[in-house]
């Protein structure tokens, strides 16, 4: 399969190029921003084509790769902190994310993928499943709805298999450094002290590498399409996810969850997705990688 994957820098997009060379039955397109720091270990790459584009000229991605089997779409410059209620940011790469899926649409590619979140579901009670109401609290959140529903229906109208992974919690080596998770892990390696607010919110915690293995079976199917959630089904309250990272590393840290800061800005109680479509759209697919032992490979990455 020929798979193009803008923002290719990313988190989840180094992962997935990695892994896909990895299988050996796919070749690469990465599409990076002009003087991407990355670009010179993807030219180590034996099976990855670089191409630079900014998101700016994403409505003519598909005159510079031409065509291919499968677009993922990866790029997005506002995913974090008070960037997610940035109105003028978040319509920039929304709009940007649309000239990309016209483009490669026009280009013949197969296979749309964008990159979704669970911040499309807004507040929920209970389990969320894929049929859940999205009810967006965040511009962020928003936008990703906007860019579901319009590739959803481009890709009806032309034909193309549309899938879009919703992402709840993801973890691992090259994450931001300013999560949760990866906070903990830097303070706990040194046995700094953790103060956390009561941290009772419910959340599910995906390893970086079970999500991308995930995501490279559905575009391998010929069935798969719609929307997925993305996470392990394992959910369970934060502070118990901050004590296992404690165990994993064994450290000495002093964990404790009084402190009024560190607070989730109401935006989101509590996260309990369904990954029954997924499980039952991939041969049964579970996640392999426990919260342990990913803490641990991620600590190690650092």
């Amino acid at each position: 399969m020929n798979i193009t994957i803008a923002g290719a820098n990313s988190f989840i997009g180094k992962r997935l190029i990695a892994i896909a060379e990895e299988e050996g039955i796919h070749n690469i397109t990465a599409v990076i921003r002009p003087v991407c720091v990355y670009k010179k270990e993807l030219l180590r790459r034996p099976r990855v084509k670089v191409i630079e584009c900014s998101m700016e000229e994403y409505n003519k991605i598909g005159d510079m790769t031409g065509v291919g089997d499968c677009f993922i779409n990866l790029s997005w410059t506002g995913s974090r902190g008070d960037a997610r209620q940035d109105h003028k940011l978040q319509k920039f790469d929304y709009e940007c994310t649309m000239a990309a899926m016209r483009s490669m649409a026009d280009a013949g590619y197969k296979i749309l993928v964008s990159a979704g979140s669970q911040a499309e579901y807004g507040l929920c009670s209970g389990v969320i499943t894929e049929e859940t109401p999205c009810n967006p609290n965040t511009e962020y959140g928003k936008y990703k709805l906007n860019i579901y529903e319009e590739t959803k229906e481009l890709c009806k109208k032309r034909g193309i298999r549309f899938i879009e992974p919703r992402y709840f919690s993801l973890y691992g080596p090259g994450d931001y450094d300013k999560t949760l998770v990866m906070s903990c892990i830097k303070k706990m390696l040194n046995n700094v002290d953790v103060e956390l607010n009561e941290c009772t919110q419910i959340w599910d915690y995906m390893y970086i590498d079970d999500a991308v293995k995930a995501l490279l079976k559905l575009c391998e199917s010929d069935k798969t399409k719609g929307v997925f959630n993305f996470a392990t089904g394992s959910h369970r309250m934060v502070r118990e996810f901050v004590l296992d990272i404690k165990t994993a590393l064994n450290s000495e840290s002093k964990v404790t969850f009084d402190s009024p800061m560190n607070d989730f800005n109401n935006l989101i109680i509590n996260i309990r997705p369904s990954i029954e479509k997924l499980k039952s759209s991939i041969d049964s697919w579970t996640a392999t990688t426990s919260f342990t032992d990913g803490i641990t490979k991620t600590a190690q990455s650092m």
